[in-house]
């Protein structure tokens, strides 16, 4: 019974093709001083270079064992092993030097390097998989610049569990509960209300909203007759007015909730109420509902 014929796998023209140019490489680049190479340039084994190749560079005056390592970023000792160099290891112009592994290192100072010609980096090599076997496969492709990385099940499930923090309680407390009988922005009397008034007991005690110090305390200022000004932290004034009595002075530190006055209604206020301000860096007026907690 004759064998069968066998004929070659598609693949072996390709493996002979790639150890036949790998040895030429090898034998090219370290005659390549013979045909031209100018002193101080370095070649790269090509494409085709099997794993052992190496890098060739030819010596240029002045280089030394020490200079070349820094320069290729391939260790000393291993450039006196692959060239079995001897001591005192000194090197002559136009000396092919094999350099494994190695990579163009820029000064470190940032100006021109010492090497005649600029050195790409290493060939990357793919393997090629083995006859009657799929192509592994190819890792992803990196996001597009600007945009997040994707994270794995494991972490985007963790990151969804998160619990995110609630909106931060408003700074400030009610100086005194009530009723608004006035509205921030109303206008009375043909006046626009630069605050809010709030219906209060006659006698009532009325706190500071925030800690700070009172800059001011009198009656000078048109309709809110017994007045207390608080200068408070982040650029914030509050304004107490209508007061029936003052308990503070100018230059007092209060806290936040600390009793600073009793309701009434001077100033002209047709009841006892609470005229309550607040202002921030200086003259400008804001609601002051948007830095209180609902009553």
């Amino acid at each position: 019974m004759k064998r069968a014929l066998r004929y070659p796998s598609r693949w072996a023209g390709c493996w002979r093709t790639l150890g036949i140019t790998a040895v030429l490489s090898v034998a090219l680049g370290a005659c390549s001083n013979f045909y031209g190479a100018r002193d101080g340039t370095i070649e790269y084994p090509g494409s085709g270079a099997g794993p052992a190749a190496a890098a060739v560079y030819v010596v240029k005056d002045r280089d030394t064992v020490e200079s070349v390592s820094q320069r290729y970023g391939v260790p000393v000792q291993t450039i006196i092993d692959r060239n079995r160099l001897i001591p005192p290891y000194t090197l002559r112009p136009g000396q092919s030097l094999q350099l494994p592994s190695a990579r163009f290192v820029p000064d470190a100072t940032g100006g021109p390097t010492t090497a005649t010609a600029t050195a790409p980096g290493p060939v990357k090599r793919e393997t090629l998989p083995p006859p009657g076997q799929s192509e592994p496969p190819r890792s992803a492709a990196p996001p597009a610049a600007g945009q997040p990385t994707p994270l794995s099940p494991a972490a985007a499930e963790a990151a969804s569990s998160v619990t995110v923090p609630a909106t931060p309680p408003p700074r400030m407390a009610w100086p005194l509960k009530g009723k608004i009988l006035v509205p921030y922005g109303a206008s009375t009397g043909g006046q626009k209300n630069d605050g809010i008034d709030i219906q209060a007991e006659p006698g009532a005690p009325v706190k500071a909203a925030d800690g700070g110090t009172v800059v001011y305390v009198g009656s000078e200022v048109a309709h809110l007759g017994n007045l207390v000004l608080v200068q408070n932290p982040g650029g914030y004034i509050t304004a107490y007015g209508n007061n029936d009595e003052v308990l503070v002075k100018k230059g007092e530190t209060v806290k936040k909730g600390e009793t600073i006055a009793k309701a009434g209604s001077s100033g002209g206020a047709a009841s006892p109420r609470l005229h309550f301000e607040v202002r921030r860096g200086g003259s400008r007026t804001i609601d002051p509902t948007t830095v209180l907690p609902p009553q």
